[in-house]
């Protein structure tokens, strides 16, 4: 009985040893631990749904790898794509595209001097008219409200409101624009076509109603 007793006292000396404590001790972090629990809570829920799967925590494991994967992509996409968004928005924001004179001009009179440098193959100064020549058209119709301070992202943002087609059709419109006025980039004949016949019809359009 004694030697009984002195085992016990000896093992419960030896368990409580730094060196054994350790050992036994997690020493894992608080990501692991993080982890790990989440690994068992889908290794638990794929064990009821699925009885006869076998390795459920590998499985677990694998699947939380793909999702995060997935997730990590979703992410990278959508960052590209908002960061290529702002850039385009940057290249319209801080662009007023009227001059004082010009802004005297009816939408007919730059529509006529569009048509005039079509006939003359100069379809970036077309391009300048045309675009111009829709803003007046839009502000006629009161779509949005022609400044001479006001910018195309302001132009656009109000079209925003009201029709979002519209508006990203002008969009695409005033990169065309600022391409020709900014940029001194040669328009193609093209490009100007699939602007002018959108513009003319909506004008068309219009003046069949009255």
């Amino acid at each position: 009985m004694l030697k009984e007793e002195e085992a016990k006292e000896k093992l419960e000396e030896i368990l409580n040893q730094d060196e054994y404590r350790i050992y036994y001790a997690d020493t894992r972090n608080s990501l692991q631990i993080w982890w790990d629990e989440l690994v068992a809570w889908l290794a638990d829920l794929l064990s009821r749904l699925f009885p006869s799967m076998e390795n459920t925590n590998g499985t677990a494991g694998n699947i939380l790898i793909l999702l995060l994967g997935l997730v990590i992509i979703f992410m990278i996409v959508m960052l590209i794509f908002y960061i290529s968004k702002y850039r385009r928005n940057q290249t319209i924001r801080k662009k007023q595209p009227f001059s004082t004179n010009e802004m005297e001009w009816s939408y007919h009179q730059h529509i006529t001097e569009a048509k005039t440098y079509e006939e003359a193959e100069d379809y970036s100064l077309a391009t300048r008219h045309l675009f111009l020549g829709t803003l007046l058209y839009f502000h006629e119709k009161e779509w949005l409200v022609a400044k001479i301070w006001k910018t195309n992202w302001e132009y656009y943002e109000e079209l925003n409101k009201g029709d979002k087609g519209r508006a990203d059709l002008f969009f695409d419109f005033a990169l065309l624009f600022d391409r020709a006025t900014y940029g001194k980039q040669q328009v193609l004949k093209e490009d100007y076509q699939e602007y002018r016949d959108i513009v003319m019809y909506w004008i068309n359009a219009s003046n069949e109603k009255r």
